[in-house]
């Protein structure tokens, strides 16, 4: 098989994995994105928008290098019910979870600064209900991503590079493999100055295994179906290293934390602007080197029978390639399912 060629790719990807594989137990879910949490086996009627603002704080010392300023992005997420088809042909109802990510920056070198260019990351997953463990069914996902390719460039021309691509994931019916298709939208000119595009690469994993499997697109919705108090591991598709990989959420240097957070958003059109409990968690990597941690803040259960705020994911702290600063998503507008 080809590697399929990923890196510099990891600015606005929402997960970056690296680490091994190891044994472990399936995680238990709760369909805690609804009011009553004990409605995970009837997934009907569910509809679910979110609106996050995302910001940019820079790092507080490039040392005369390469740096980048980011207006004010949206992220969006909207999470559905419907009949899934499985890859043998059979159907189940289960869910289907889109996120949007759009967001415009330059970059600046010596005084001088970069057109203003737009990235966006646009995704699509389906899965099933808490009764079969979130099994995902396929994902889809376009990224737009203008990423450095060093952080001492030695001028602006050529300190970065937009990479356009799109990379699915479909399953087979038992969960045991994965086939991954990368395709590079960038058109290339040839010697003879023709305009073409690379061919896909395709990889087959393979992910038989006792500890849960997530598709990439899934894991921050996961999240808020698992009891976070303690460190939760999963397996998952690197599509950088290319295997099947480890992530958690504790670290030998962070763990989960229950928190008081501060919050200013729409709830189904009503202004909560309150502290509110929440838990505070790291999303790292079981290896050596683990990469930077994102830090995830979910709100926590209120209580079973009437889960006020679905254990939403309230705010979320993403490192940016070359330790240029961190990408702040903030939720601003909810629209939960009525149920």
């Amino acid at each position: 098989m080809k590697k399929i060629r990923m890196a510099g790719l990891i600015l606005l990807a929402p997960l970056t994995l690296l680490c091994a594989c190891s044994g472990g137990v399936p995680l238990s879910f709760t369909a805690n994105w609804y009011r009553n949490t004990a409605l995970g086996g009837s997934v009907g009627d569910t509809l679910e928008e979110l609106t996050y603002e995302v910001t940019f704080t820079p790092a507080e010392d490039t040392s005369g290098g390469l740096s980048v300023e980011y207006a004010t992005g949206s992220y969006t997420t909207k999470l559905i019910n419907d009949n899934l088809t499985l890859a043998d042909g059979s159907t189940k109802e289960g869910y289907i979870y889109t996120t949007e990510l759009t967001i415009s920056g330059r970059y600046l070198l010596a005084g001088k600064a970069s057109e203003t260019f737009t990235d966006s990351v646009k995704s699509t997953v389906s899965f099933l209900p808490v009764s079969y463990g979130l099994q995902p069914v396929m994902s889809e996902k376009e990224v737009v991503s203008t990423s450095p390719e060093t952080s001492s460039p030695a001028s602006l021309e050529g300190a970065f590079r937009t990479y356009h691509y799109t990379y699915d994931v479909s399953y087979d019916a038992g969960l045991t493999t994965a086939t991954a298709v990368y395709t590079d939208l960038t058109e290339y000119k040839t010697e003879e100055g023709e305009t073409v595009r690379r061919d896909p690469e395709t990889r087959e994993y393979e992910i038989e295994g006792d500890t849960t499997y997530l598709d990439n697109e899934q894991i921050l919705f996961a999240l808020r179906g698992l009891d976070l108090s303690s460190g939760v591991t999963f397996r998952t598709i690197n599509s950088v290293m290319g295997h099947v990989t480890e992530a958690g959420t504790s670290s030998n240097t962070q763990s989960s934390a229950a928190v008081k957070t501060a919050v200013d958003f729409t709830m189904d059109g009503t202004a909560v602007k309150q502290e509110i409990d929440a838990i505070e968690v790291p999303l790292v990597y079981h290896s050596s080197p683990s990469g930077q941690a994102q830090t995830l803040v979910y709100a926590a259960t209120t209580d079973p029978n009437n889960n006020t705020y679905r254990n939403v994911l309230l705010k979320m702290e993403v490192p940016v390639v070359q330790s240029l600063g961190t990408l702040v998503y903030t939720l601003k507008e909810a629209a939960f399912a009525n149920k």
